[in-house]
């Protein structure tokens, strides 16, 4: 079972990347969140890896962080819930308030797609006792809702998504230091201008 992947980008697209190890490429499905924080093409990555095996072979999903993976799988214990659907969550949602949601009961109020008031109840349900030892790192869930933001601010500007992804290591290098949203969007906007 794969468990880690360390390597360049070789391809990335939207909620998919290669990564090119050895002149090896391992087809990658990331979530959003993960997504936004891979630095661009060519660049070096590590992904935490979960491997799902399917009758017409193994899918590979990959992760920035490990509360990210660990609550991949957790979300992938509960009835209903298949890779696709956790991956469309993390989307979504960010790992620690994922697990707010769950702990509070509030998970049917977040409007999540994919996630009716059956389903969000049944998590809370199965997942509740098993989140309580997840404590995802509050600077990193603030630190990507800070730059989703950002990339929501500068696609409402006018920006083209591929122009955004051209410079998202830039971006999030910004977000990461500045957790003002109106800072970082002044300094993303001078790193989109420059040419």
């Amino acid at each position: 079972m794969i468990s880690l992947l360390r390597g360049k980008i070789a391809e990335k697209s939207l909620g998919k990347i290669v990564v090119d190890i050895h002149g090896v490429g391992y087809g990658v499905t990331v979530p959003l969140s993960t997504y936004y924080r891979l630095p661009e093409r060519g660049s070096e990555t590590e992904l935490k890896i979960y491997t799902h095996m399917k009758e017409d072979g193994i899918e590979l999903f990959g992760f920035t962080t490990e509360d990210e993976r660990r609550v991949f799988i957790l979300l992938l214990g509960v009835a209903g819930v298949g890779p696709r659907l956790a991956t469309n969550i993390l989307s979504s949602i960010i790992p620690g308030e994922l697990v707010s949601a769950i702990s509070s009961g509030d998970l049917a109020k977040k409007k999540i797609p994919g996630i009716g008031p059956k389903l969000a109840s049944r998590l809370i349900t199965e997942l509740k006792d098993k989140v309580s030892e997840i404590e995802p790192s509050a600077d990193v869930g603030k630190r990507t809702e800070v730059l989703e933001d950002v990339i929501s601010a500068l696609i409402n500007l006018g920006y083209k998504r591929n122009e955004i992804d051209e410079r998202i290591s830039q971006i999030e290098e910004v977000t990461s230091k500045e957790k003002d949203i109106e800072k970082a969007l002044k300094e993303s906007l001078k790193i989109m201008r420059r040419v």
